[in-house]
C-alpha cells in the first residue's frame, strides 16, 4: 500500500510533464501554408485527364542520402493513395516498384529505373523513378568506419569505437556521413559521369518518339536531384540538334506541364557553379568596408532557368492547360532546402508557387530533426495531397 501511494505523486508528475512536452510540440506549417493567395495548379489526376486515353509520364528523381527502389515504391504508394481515397490501404503500382521484374539496371551506368503505373479514374499515370544514389555508394563507403549505427551500406564495417551523444551520433551517421557526401561527389570530379548515366537513363525512358508531343510530363525531384536533372537536360540540349540526346531534352521540357521540387537546393548547389565575384573593396579591410558599398553580385541563369528559356514560344501555353506550373515545397526547419524566387523562373506560361510545409514536429520551439525536415516530403500525406490533387482540391479526388 505504501509503495502504491508513494507512487502516485511520480506518476502525477510525470504525467504533467508528459502534456507539457506536447505542448511544446507544434507544426507550424501543418496544414501547409500557400504563400501566394491566387496559387492554383492541377493535381496529377487532373494531367491524367488530359493525356485523353494515354499514359501521363511521372519522373521521380530523389536527393542526397542512400536511396533505393524502397523509396520509389513508397512515393507512388503514398500518391496513389491520395488518387484513391477510398482506398483504405496504400494500392501498390500495377508493376510493383519493388518486385525483381520491374526494376532495370542500365548495363554499365547503375541508375536503377523503377518503373510502375497507377490507374485513376481520370486516367492511368505511368511513373519512372530514377535511383542514382547506386552512383555515389562505393565512395561513401569509404567513411563507414565513422557510422556509429551502421546504414545498410555499411553492414559488417568495424563498430565505431569511440562515444557521442545520441543526437550527435544520429546527425553525423545520416545527413554527415551519408547525405552531404552525394552533394560533395556530385560537385566533384565525379559529376560529368553522373550526368553521362543520368543521361542515359533519361533516354531509356523518354527517348519514344511517338508519344504524343502534347501528352502532359510531371517532373517530382527532391533535394539535390532536381539539380542532377536540370544540369544532364541542359547538357543534352546542347548536343548536336538532330541528336537522340538533344530531341529528347527539348521534347521533355515542352511536354513538362508539371514541376514539384521538395527541398529545393538549386540557391545554394549552384554556388559551385559561379566564379568568385569582382570586388573593388576587397583588399580592404573588412571592418572599414560599410555595408551600402557591399553589392551582391546578380546570380547567373542556372540549369533550370536556361531550360525554361528554351520552351517553344506558344501562345496557348498562357492557358491554364498548357502552362508550366512549379511548386517548391519547403520546411523552414530543414536547414539544407530554400524556397524559389519566383521573379527567377515565372515567365509567359510557366507559374511559380512556393508552400511552406512542416514535416516533422518542432519541439520547445528549438528544433525539428534535421534528417526528417530534409527527408520527409513526399513521405508527407498533406505534400502527397497537393501534388495528386492540385489547389483547389480537383472535384476528381473527392
Amino acid at each position: 500500500m505504501n509503495n502504491a501511494r508513494s507512487a502516485r505523486p511520480l506518476r502525477a508528475v510525470a504525467t504533467i510533464v508528459f502534456l507539457a512536452l506536447l505542448a511544446a510540440c507544434s507544426t507550424p506549417f501543418s496544414p501547409p501554408n500557400i504563400l501566394d493567395p491566387d496559387t492554383r495548379f492541377p493535381g496529377l489526376i487532373d494531367l491524367a485527364a488530359q493525356a485523353q486515353g494515354h499514359e501521363a509520364d511521372v519522373l521521380l528523381v530523389h536527393g542526397i542520402c542512400t536511396h533505393d527502389a524502397r523509396w520509389a515504391a513508397q512515393v507512388v504508394a503514398q500518391l496513389a493513395m491520395q488518387l484513391k481515397p477510398s482506398q483504405t490501404a496504400p494500392p501498390a503500382a500495377n508493376a510493383a516498384p519493388s518486385a525483381p521484374a520491374a526494376r532495370q539496371l542500365l548495363d554499365a551506368a547503375p541508375i536503377e529505373i523503377v518503373p510502375s503505373s497507377v490507374d485513376t479514374r481520370a486516367g492511368r499515370l505511368r511513373f519512372n523513378a530514377l535511383i542514382w544514389s547506386p552512383l555515389t555508394t562505393p565512395l561513401k563507403r569509404q567513411l563507414c568506419y565513422d557510422q556509429t549505427d551502421k546504414s545498410d551500406i555499411c553492414t559488417g564495417a568495424p563498430p565505431y569505437p569511440y562515444q557521442r551523444p545520441r543526437l550527435n551520433a544520429r546527425f553525423k551517421d545520416v545527413l554527415v556521413d551519408d547525405c552531404l557526401p552525394d552533394a560533395l561527389i556530385y560537385q566533384g570530379v565525379a559529376r560529368d559521369q553522373i550526368q553521362l548515366r543520368m543521361r542515359d537513363a533519361i533516354l531509356h525512358v523518354l527517348a519514344d518518339s511517338t508519344a504524343p508531343a502534347d501528352l502532359p510530363l510531371v517532373v517530382i525531384a527532391h533535394s539535390m536531384g532536381s539539380k542532377i536533372l536540370f544540369d544532364t537536360l541542359l547538357r543534352m540540349t546542347q548536343e548536336a540538334p538532330d541528336s537522340r540526346a538533344a530531341v529528347t531534352a527539348r521534347r521533355l521540357v515542352d511536354r513538362l506541364r508539371f514541376l514539384v521540387m521538395a527541398a529545393n537546393q538549386i540557391p545554394l548547389l549552384s554556388l559551385a557553379d559561379q566564379p568568385l565575384a569582382d570586388q573593388p573593396l576587397a583588399n580592404q579591410p573588412l571592418a572599414s568596408t560599410a555595408p551600402s558599398t557591399i553589392a551582391t553580385p546578380a546570380a547567373p541563369p542556372d540549369s533550370l532557368q536556361q531550360l525554361l528559356q528554351q520552351r517553344r514560344p506558344d501562345p496557348d501555353r498562357r492557358q491554364d492547360g498548357a502552362r508550366l506550373t512549379l511548386v517548391a515545397f519547403t520546411d523552414p526547419g530543414d536547414v539544407l532546402s530554400y524556397t524559389l524566387p519566383p521573379e527567377r523562373y515565372a515567365g509567359a506560361g510557366v507559374a511559380v508557387f512556393n508552400i511552406l510545409v512542416s514535416n516533422a514536429p518542432t519541439w520547445l520551439g528549438l528544433l525539428e530533426r534535421p534528417d526528417r525536415a530534409h527527408l520527409d516530403y513526399l513521405a508527407n500525406p498533406a505534400v502527397g495531397r497537393l501534388i495528386a490533387c492540385g489547389v483547389p482540391a480537383s472535384a476528381l479526388c473527392k
